[in-house]
Order: structure tokens, then C-alpha cells, then sequence
């Protein structure tokens, strides 16, 4: 077959493939172990294979890695929800509160409710997507989330469970696009589709947004397998699943959409 061979592995006789010549390019597989020795010889570092994946823009099964997601962990959380988000892949960063740096680089925020982020902190995040809040999270702060399209769960009556339910509610967001129990956003549980891609679009709530969506979708001949759209008085949520590729036009066209606050390939 004509193009390149590249090589992913963890140990010394893997990286002899590059050695012998036989391979192009060497990928150190650190998931399991890291070998010093090998990661200093190889082309690139790659902790999961989503990473290889992404990195060769291959096709994949999530959109983007979870290990380049960084999950910031402030305050009193437990150490088995955060262990929770470190076996699912995500970059964990531990602080002491909240930083400005830490946070604009922050994917998934866990938090409790004595160190909560303020408005000025949540204008700034722009790649924040959940906060997952161990206590109550302050109406205020909620709809201010909700209106910069951040989805929040918390814990009103300070469950002694919420270890264990609050980090799976934020991975079935992050994963499916769910958002049942949010404290701020509409409730949706769309069933996952196989074979399928899902976008998410999240919207003020004005008239005519799923219209448009879908004006897209026709002009560009997508078929629509799936559709979901719940609303409050802040957003619109709508889940979208289509079974055919589609290129970065047909993309970069649904984050153009008038009143459009967030928009997300899943997978």
C-alpha cells in the first residue's frame, strides 16, 4: 500500500521499528506505563490512543481527546470524584482556588460551594464547558453559566453520594450531550445513535434557530437521523445526530448562526 508507516507502542522493541528503518515516525504509548528511555527517542507522546488518533487526523470515535481536556479542581472535592475524571482521561489540575489562567484553560471545573467562580472569572472561560459544583451553586452564578452557554450540576442537599453522581452527570455530559439533573440548563437524555455524528448547539431562545439549523443541514445535503431541542427562558439545547460526513463549511456556518452561544462537535 503507497503512504507512510508509523508505529505506536511502549517498549524498547517496538521502537526498533524506526531503528531497523521499517517505520516513519515513532508514537510513545503512555497510558499504561512510561518509560523514560523510550519517550526520549520518540517522535511524539501520545497518553491515549484518541491522541495518536487526532494528532494523524484519523477518523475517531470523539471529536477531541479527553487528555487534552483539563479538568481544575479547587476547594473541598472528593478524591473519588476526581479519580472518577483521571480513569475517564481527562488532564486533572489540583489548585487551592481559582486562577485566571487555570481557569480560561479549564474543559470541566469541580468546585465547591465555598469556591465558586464569579461572573468576571465564568466571561473569560471560554473553553469552560460543565462546572460540577459540590454543595449549592448560587442562582446568580447559575444563570449567568446558563446565559455563556457553561452547563452546572450541584448538590442542594449536600448528598453524601454526590462523590459519585456529580462526576458521572458531568462525564454524560462531556460524552452524550446530557443534561438531566443540571441545575441550569433544560433537561435532555437523547439515546446515543450509533454510526452517527452529534453537534451540539446552544442558542438564546428566540423563534426560528432550529430552522435555520436544519437549512444548513438540507443546503448541504446532511441527513438528519436524530433531533433533540429543549429550551428555558435563557437557551435553546438542541442535539443534532447525522449519518453523513460533512466538511469544516458546514460547521463553521452553524457557529454563524444569529444567537448562537456555544457550539460542539461530540463525536
Amino acid at each position: 500500500l503507497p503512504g507512510e508507516i508509523f508505529g505506536i507502542g511502549d517498549g524498547h522493541s517496538d521502537f526498533q521499528l524506526k531503528e531497523f528503518g521499517l517505520i516513519k515516525k515513532f508514537f510513545a504509548f503512555t497510558e499504561n506505563i512510561e518509560r523514560k528511555t523510550i519517550v526520549e527517542k520518540a517522535d511524539y507522546v501520545t497518553p491515549s490512543f484518541d491522541e495518536f488518533l487526532y494528532i494523524n487526523k484519523f477518523p475517531r470515535a470523539i471529536s477531541y481527546p479527553k487528555n487534552r481536556i483539563k479538568c481544575l479542581v479547587v476547594g473541598d472535592v472528593a478524591d473519588e470524584a476526581v479519580i472518577q475524571l483521571a480513569k475517564e482521561g481527562y488532564n486533572i489540575r489540583i489548585r487551592p482556588k481559582i486562577e485566571k489562567k487555570y481557569l480560561e484553560e479549564a474543559g470541566i471545573l469541580f468546585c465547591d460551594e465555598d469556591t465558586p467562580p464569579t461572573e468576571a472569572q465564568l466571561e473569560n472561560a471560554g473553553r469552560l464547558k460543565v462546572i460540577g459544583c459540590f454543595g449549592k451553586i448560587n442562582r446568580k452564578i447559575a444563570e449567568f453559566a446558563c446565559e455563556n452557554g457553561i452547563i452546572i450540576f450541584d448538590d442542594v442537599k449536600h448528598n453524601p453520594r454526590n462523590a459519585d453522581f456529580i462526576p458521572k452527570r458531568v462525564m454524560d455530559f462531556m460524552n452524550e450531550g446530557k443534561t438531566h439533573t443540571s441545575t441550569n440548563f433544560p433537561d435532555l437524555q437523547p439515546p446515543r445513535i450509533n454510526n452517527a455524528h452529534r453537534l451540539i448547539h446552544i442558542h438564546k431562545n428566540v423563534p426560528g434557530i432550529l430552522a435555520k439549523i436544519n437549512a444548513i443541514f438540507a443546503h448541504h445535503n446532511i441527513n438528519i437521523v436524530g433531533e433533540f431541542l429543549v429550551t428555558n427562558a435563557q437557551i435553546g439545547y438542541v442535539i443534532t445526530d447525522v449519518n453523513a460526513g460533512y466538511g469544516q463549511q458546514v460547521l463553521t456556518e452553524l457557529k454563524q448562526i444569529e444567537h448562537t452561544i456555544r457550539f460542539r462537535l461530540l463525536y
